[in-house]
């Protein structure tokens, strides 16, 4: 998880049925969150390396996955990931 605005640069386990804003929290890192449910932009980040499973989330475009957006809020990681969080502004 990485973030220079907010200077966090953290590696964290996730296990694979854990959203990862659920564990950054468990671990004592801030992730922005509103809706927890892949429905609004607040916890949007973008994977840099990996993948994950988002399948639940209904907000972000197929062409916005494509790019590597993410919702933290409901995505389990399915590889070791590379992923920027705080990214709510830069989706847009």
């Amino acid at each position: 998880l990485i973030s220079e605005e907010h200077d966090i640069d953290e590696t964290i386990d996730c296990p694979d049925d854990v959203y990862l804003v659920d564990q950054a929290e468990e671990l004592g890192i801030e992730l922005p969150y509103s809706c927890r449910a892949g429905a609004c932009s607040t916890c949007a980040g973008k994977v840099l390396e990996g993948e994950v499973d988002q399948s639940e989330q209904t907000f972000l475009d197929d062409d916005q996955v494509e790019e590597g957006w993410v919702l933290t809020c409901v995505a389990y990681p399915k590889s070791d990931c590379t992923i920027a969080v705080h990214m709510e502004e830069e989706l847009f």
